[in-house]
């Protein structure tokens, strides 16, 4: 018989979905642009053409991982709700079992 038993390390889990959160917030922050030198400050024509080319690409892939990581971000917070309703449910639910159990006992005796 397969066993159902599981734990879930709720804080490590809104931890990791807040450190997800905050890196998006780093990214949001700090735009590639700022990165990059100007072109007066390169000084050529030439190289400045392929440095835009690198910071164009550079940003649209920047952009994609943020999105992939902002709703990774999100998923694992849902999950951690999840999780901590589910671990409230069966308190509940073996809180009054417990009782159950307790009146039984009483009126048995």
């Amino acid at each position: 018989m397969p066993s159902y038993d599981f734990e879930v390390d709720l804080p490590s889990l809104g931890q990791a979905a807040q450190g997800l959160s905050e890196t998006v917030q780093l990214f949001r922050d700090q735009d590639v642009e700022d990165l990059v030198p100007s072109e007066d400050a390169l000084g050529s024509s030439v190289v400045w053409d392929a440095v835009a080319e690198f910071k164009d690409r550079w940003e649209r892939g920047m952009n994609n991982l943020v999105h992939d990581v902002e709703e990774m971000a999100g998923r694992l917070g849902k999950i951690a709700l999840n999780y901590a309703e589910l671990d409230q449910r069966g308190a509940e639910a073996l809180g009054a079992a417990a009782g159950r159990v307790a009146e039984a006992k009483v009126m048995g005796e």
